[in-house]
This record gives structure tokens, C-alpha cells and sequence, in this order.
């Protein structure tokens, strides 16, 4: 399996590209509007953009995903279960999983922040059955955890954020690296 970090310096915000090596297939999780980076390190890889994932509805960055799934053949575009949309998408739920080559992937349910919100959880199985890293999006941060007044009212998101996200991560193991949606600042 290839991990790949993308920034976009300007906003602190990073998206993310989990390949796997047996087959060529790509994930790339919450997307920029500028989708060249990920058509870029998709070719020198030599794979294919196969699943573009969107955690939340985004506030603070406009979303490439549907671009995305436009300029590759195939692809497949994949939103929370709980996210409003007036598109055609395939819909995820904590629990599903997401299977290619020695790449799996669960989607973890973390509402809080937004109510649709999803998480990844990145296994390489050809390291092993235990996962090795998480992709938290705007969940956790550095140092923190994500604003809970966006779409709902402060408190109740504040309460769903440590009353049900937070001990929904009890199962992950401590030795996990977590990968946020934005980094320590920004330029």
C-alpha cells in the first residue's frame, strides 16, 4: 500500500490518496477543488482513481470531489450516509468497509462536528490485520477537536462531539496515527 498527504498551504487543509500496490486502485479522501495533484500522483503511481470520499460537508474549503469523479473513468463518488445532496453518489454508514487489494478500510460514524461526518480507518494488510492509521478529517485535530456549532446548535453538537464520536473511537488502537483535515496553520 502508498499514502500520500496533499496540502494546500494556503488554507491548512489536507486531503488524503491510499493506493494499493496489487491492484492499481486509488482512494482519494476529501478532495481539494484543485484536483491536478491527485491526477498527477495517480499517474506517476501508475494506478487508478477509483473511489473519491467526501467525510463532511465542507465550510471551509470547496470540495474537488465531483470534479474529480468526472476526469477519471469510473470513478466512484462515495458520501455519508446523512449528507444532503441533490447528486448521485453512493452513500456510507460507520461499520461499511471499503476492500482493494491488501487495502481496507472502515468507515467510522462521527457525528459532532456535522451529523454526516465519516472518518477512515487504514488498514494495510500486507503489514498486518490491525490498522495502522486514521484519517479523522476536520474530527480531530492538532490538538483539538473540531468546532461543533456549524450545522447544528453549539451545545447539542458540543454533547453528540463527547457523548458519542469521542467513545466511538474506544475501539481504535492507541498505536494508530491519526492524519487530520488540517494542519497546524496555515500560510
Amino acid at each position: 500500500m502508498w499514502f500520500e498527504q496533499i496540502i494546500r498551504k494556503e488554507t491548512g487543509c489536507a486531503a488524503y490518496m491510499v493506493g494499493s500496490l496489487e491492484t492499481g486502485e486509488i482512494l482519494v479522501f476529501d478532495p481539494l477543488w484543485d484536483i491536478q495533484p491527485y491526477l498527477d500522483q495517480a499517474a506517476e503511481k501508475g494506478g487508478t482513481i477509483s473511489y473519491v470520499v467526501d467525510s463532511h460537508s465542507h465550510a471551509d474549503h470547496v470540495s474537488g470531489a465531483r470534479r474529480l469523479v468526472a476526469a477519471c473513468d469510473g470513478a466512484l463518488l462515495m458520501l455519508p450516509e446523512l449528507a444532503e445532496i441533490n447528486y448521485p453518489a453512493s452513500r456510507l454508514k460507520g461499520g461499511d468497509l471499503i476492500e482493494f487489494g491488501e487495502v481496507r478500510i472502515e468507515v467510522l460514524h462521527v457525528p459532532g462536528h456535522r451529523p454526516e461526518q465519516i472518518n477512515l480507518l487504514v488498514t494495510d494488510l500486507s503489514r498486518g490485520p490491525l490498522p495502522w492509521c486514521l484519517l479523522s478529517a476536520d474530527f480531530i485535530l492538532v490538538g483539538d477537536v473540531a468546532r461543533p456549532d456549524l450545522a447544528q446548535g453549539g451545545v447539542s453538537g458540543a454533547e453528540t462531539l463527547f457523548d458519542v464520536a469521542i467513545p466511538g473511537l474506544r475501539m481504535v488502537p492507541d498505536f494508530v496515527e491519526v492524519y487530520p483535515g488540517h494542519v497546524a496553520g496555515s500560510t
